[in-house]
């Protein structure tokens, strides 16, 4: 079996936790989500996992267990390796005037732990890996930007407007079998086998929220008239 990761070629040796196991009380693993993975793509966001983990908890808590799973997963890692982990939350902080701390967020160690996610999401729920004509974004609706545009910040709250509730007939993509939660949720929204782009709502702890957008590149412009054709003959 291969690896789920995106184009990846190699074979599927090991199981990868989506998410990974540290974003659940120890109590409760027997509920993770696991797909095949190789061994580079199931170590090559380890060092990410501690690191997205403590943002979205500082983002969420003290919401649905997240102060409590901050307390567990991340607080014993502040003091390791000479408090490299909490050296590196700090970089960059900024008191605020009512008390609270904004973070310094690394933005590409995001976008590599949520493209592995949804392509753990998307082999989960259809048991095939994303084909090498889509491309991966995300879209943080709880991480705010000094010089974020108030288009971009009604752009951003237009998405989850959209994607509110559930997916028309058409756009049911697939399910995803979470069983927890309480710790995260995910929706899948596309036309069913590769038939347009894909957008996954991702929800942490009932408020952390990440869009990400799989888009299909469509190099023929026949496939472009075929795809109108058959939505067409399916509303008529």
């Amino acid at each position: 079996m291969s690896c789920y990761y995106h184009e990846c070629q190699n074979k599927g040796r090991t199981k990868e936790h989506i998410p990974p196991r540290s974003f659940f009380p120890a109590n409760q693993r027997n509920q993770l989500l696991t797909v095949k993975s190789c061994e580079e793509h199931n170590n090559a966001k380890s060092s990410d996992d501690i690191y997205v983990l403590a943002h979205i908890c500082m983002s969420a808590s003290p919401s649905n267990g997240a102060r409590d799973i901050f307390l567990q997963r991340v607080a014993p890692q502040l003091k390791h390796n000479g408090e490299a982990l909490r050296k590196l939350l700090a970089a960059g902080a900024v008191p605020l005037s009512d008390g609270a701390v904004a973070y310094k967020v690394d933005v590409t160690r995001f976008d590599r732990f949520f493209s592995a996610l949804s392509c753990g999401i998307i082999y989960n729920s259809c048991k095939a890996r994303l084909p090498p004509n889509y491309t991966i974004g995300h879209v943080y609706h709880d991480f705010h930007d000094e010089v974020e545009s108030e288009e971009e910040a009604a752009f951003k709250k237009h998405l989850l407007d959209f994607y509110s509730g559930e997916p028309m007939t058409i756009l049911d993509f697939g399910h995803v079998k979470a069983l927890n939660t309480t710790v995260y949720s995910a929706k899948i929204i596309g036309i069913p086998d590769w038939g347009s782009s894909i957008t996954i709502v991702h929800r942490f702890f009932g408020t952390f929220r990440v869009t990400s957008m799989l888009t299909r590149i469509i190099s023929d412009p026949q496939e472009y008239i075929g795809l109108a054709s058959s939505r067409l003959n399916e509303e008529s």
